[in-house]
């Protein structure tokens, strides 16, 4: 085993344990009968149309990559694409962030488009996520400032000796992370190609970046953008009415969950594992649904939990679902063109 495999394994192993940390002390006073009782309770029905709306933010996302693809002078079939994003999305639950490499490599091997270049390409998603996410946060400082500053008063309060505890955990992964990314960088500099790898990199980088300024219809990509939020939003949303305790939360509260939920999913963990429940659950409970209790007198069926369990779980599926199918899809679709070749 390569000291290369050692550290990626490691620091998923890193990642995972911030996870699990994170989820046994949101549900350690909880009572486990109680939490299944009280789920069981859901309208599944609302459940299952935020898969739908979840799914379909796959697909609208591999719509629009390959207009940026088609940008690049490359090609690729729908169902290719669609496929690829899934497998990222589906990556993304096991390792962190490692979803952008699988969702090039599979396309590559299906349609022979550069990895380089779909990195430039997908870097340019990011940014495009990024100022959108921070759109979303303006917005939703404009129209939910007093529940911001609650936000932001209920984390303070939260400041007891468990939550301590947990925040020395927490900065313990951090800088255990932040190690070993040094290591991973000084061994790279060590190897006489490097320079060439990351210069060839950067090189298709430029390309996928300036992708955006060569597409051919921007309003349908500026289109799809909007719908792939739309359909986030959409998978929030619907989700309130399939409890008693979340039916009577506005639009205004749905982008406000989404906009907590956007951050609490850039927190590197396997899929949000732990960081989106906690960042959701106290978002709900300045809302005024349910009551936070981290010490001995714990609510053991506290709905500002089970309602982002429950989001977990479903998108969990969606991408278990969208990325099974992606990798039989590729899979057929590599097995036809070294048929045909």
């Amino acid at each position: 085993m390569t000291k290369s495999l050692i550290l990626k394994i490691l620091k998923y192993v890193i990642s995972l344990l911030l996870g699990i940390i994170i989820i046994y002390f949101l549900f350690r006073n909880q009572d486990p009968v109680k939490l299944i009782e009280e789920a069981q309770k859901v309208e599944v029905q609302w459940v299952i149309w935020s898969m739908i709306f979840g799914a379909f933010a796959y697909v609208i996302r591999g719509l629009r990559w390959i207009i940026l693809i088609k940008a690049l002078g490359y090609s690729s079939s729908k169902i290719n694409s669609i496929a690829a994003v899934s497998i990222g999305y589906f990556t993304n639950l096991f390792i962190p962030r490692a979803g952008e490499i699988s969702r090039c490599t599979s396309l590559y091997q299906a349609e022979k488009v550069p990895v380089d270049k779909l990195f430039g390409t997908i870097l340019m998603e990011r940014i495009i996520d990024f100022i959108a996410l921070i759109s979303l946060l303006l917005l939703t400082l404009i129209i939910k400032f007093d529940d911001i500053i609650t936000f932001y008063n209920k984390l303070q309060e939260q400041q007891t000796d468990n939550t301590e505890e947990v925040n020395n955990i927490l900065l313990l992964g951090i800088l255990t992370l932040a190690a070993l990314l040094c290591y991973l960088i000084f061994k790279w500099l060590e190897k006489s190609k490097f320079y060439a790898l990351i210069s060839s990199f950067i090189q298709g980088f430029k390309a996928g970046f300036k992708s955006i300024n060569d597409i051919e219809n921007k309003k349908l990509f500026w289109g799809y953008t909007l719908a792939i939020w739309v359909m986030y939003f959409l998978m929030t949303y619907v989700c309130f009415f399939s409890m008693n305790e979340t039916a009577g939360l506005s639009i205004s509260d749905g982008i406000f969950l989404l906009v907590l939920g956007g951050v609490g999913m850039v927190i590197p963990t396997p899929g949000g594992i732990g960081s989106y429940h906690a960042i959701v659950m106290i978002g709900l409970s300045v809302l005024g649904v349910g009551t936070i209790y981290l010490g001995e007198n714990g609510d053991p069926t506290n709905p500002a939990l089970i309602f982002p369990t429950i989001v977990h779980v479903a998108q969990t599926l969606v991408a278990i679902i969208m990325g099974s199918l992606g990798l039989l899809i590729l899979f057929l679709s590599k097995k036809k063109s070294n048929v045909s070749s």
